[in-house]
């Protein structure tokens, strides 16, 4: 279980952290498209399907519960039903975009070329 915390905490905080850093420090300025942030949504529109479909086959075992029909709450849909499943992605959608168009808007600053 610790290792479970250890690994959630570095793939959904540090991650995204040295991504962004990296991008800021080494990615080069103006190369950025309108659209990379809705080609962004791809990969996680993708492990939603793949949760959804995967789902019904997954056999809870009591005694390992490491095993997880789904891995995030607002993929729950036998709790929080399809209508919840759509506001969660839909404000995860939003606010993925949201930030990748914050990264466009500073890529097309003036002054922020590497140099």
């Amino acid at each position: 279980a610790d290792n479970f915390a250890i690994a959630s905490v570095l793939l959904h905080i540090v991650l995204p952290v040295l991504f962004i850093g990296d991008w800021f420090l080494f990615y080069e300025r103006r190369q950025t498209k309108w659209y990379d942030p809705l080609l962004s949504l791809a990969v996680p529109l993708i492990y939603v399907g793949y949760i959804l479909i995967r789902a019904p086959f997954v056999t809870l075992d009591p005694a390992n519960k490491d095993i997880m029909k789904y891995p995030y709450f607002f993929l729950n849909v036998d709790n929080i039903g399809w209508g919840g499943l759509a506001k969660w992605v839909g404000i995860l959608m939003i606010g993925f975009v949201a930030v990748g168009y914050l990264l466009v808007g500073f890529d097309r600053l003036p002054n922020t070329k590497q140099q």
